[in-house]
């Protein structure tokens, strides 16, 4: 074999070597990562589509978030009204019971006035003091959209509550108080047992809403966007990440090729050695 042809048969064998080697690196590297696509020169179509859809699943998680959070928000408000609902129940008793003068002392109203004093109290203190995150809940003012669909908490504060028309004036249950025109003491007691039913019935509508919008729109847009970033985070999967079973066998062919080339190699550098060795003789 002539000196310039082993020579040109050396580099060759030194190029596939190093095409080798790049190979098997690069091999190691997806098993290493688990990803297919480390650099932009690996896929440059899939790595902009793979971003693509990275981005689409960061906004999908996102408002995944969002929506549980406004569903922790709604079961605060719910809650805070269930706790309204129930003294609105034993106000209601309380002016049942006084309406039966035949029965009740003077002393008896009085105590029962008391009580639903109380009552009244701890609907306004509910309603100022139930909020979320700083926010308050039942003031009015609360107000939630998602996927274009908004929810409004109106307020529970003891004016807002148990409109009831007698006469031509409108009372609520801030009226029940003592004092008030609905008073169980001297008041128009079967106007306040309306009122008092007004405003149960104006409770359960108001958890009613709230309960449908957690179901049918908090529940429905939760769903839907988990299925969402399941599908999109299988396309990413496919695009972007390793696939073992192809990777490994690239690998093994690699490294049985880094060791024929390098074997190669070694015998060229050999003949080239000897080759000169002749032409110094």
């Amino acid at each position: 074999m002539g000196l310039g042809i082993s020579i040109g048969t050396s580099l060759l064998a030194q190029r596939l070597h190093a095409s080798n080697t790049k190979s098997l690196a690069g091999s190691l590297e997806k098993l290493a990562t688990g990803k297919r696509i480390n650099h932009g020169k690996d896929d440059p179509a899939g790595l902009i589509t793979s971003e693509n859809f990275r981005a689409v699943l960061a906004v999908l998680d996102a408002e995944v978030r969002t929506v549980r959070r406004v569903d922790a928000v709604a079961n605060v408000a719910d809650g805070a009204m269930s706790e309204i609902s129930s003294l609105l129940v034993e106000a209601k008793g309380l002016a049942v019971a006084s309406a039966n003068t035949a029965g009740m002392s003077k002393e008896e109203i009085q105590a029962n006035q008391m009580q639903l004093n109380s009552i009244m109290s701890s609907i306004n203190r509910i309603s100022s003091s139930t909020n979320f995150n700083g926010n308050p809940l039942l003031d009015g003012t609360a107000s939630f959209t998602v996927d274009g669909e908004t929810l409004n908490i109106d307020s529970t504060r003891t004016s807002a509550l148990g409109e009831t028309v007698v006469g031509g004036d409108t009372f609520t249950l801030a009226d029940l108080s003592s004092g008030g025109a609905l008073n169980l003491e001297n008041g128009n007691i079967e106007a306040a047992s309306q009122a008092i039913s007004n405003a149960i019935s104006q409770i359960a509508t108001q958890r009613g809403s709230i309960g449908a919008y957690q179901k049918y729109t908090l529940g429905s847009s939760i769903s839907y966007k988990k299925v969402a970033i399941e599908n999109i985070a299988a396309a990413n999967s496919l695009i972007r990440d390793t696939d073992y079973a192809k990777e490994t066998a690239a690998l093994a062919r690699a490294q049985t090729l880094v060791k024929s080339s390098l074997g190669v190699l070694a015998i060229m550098n050999a003949i080239n050695k000897q080759s000169v060795f002749q032409l110094l003789g």
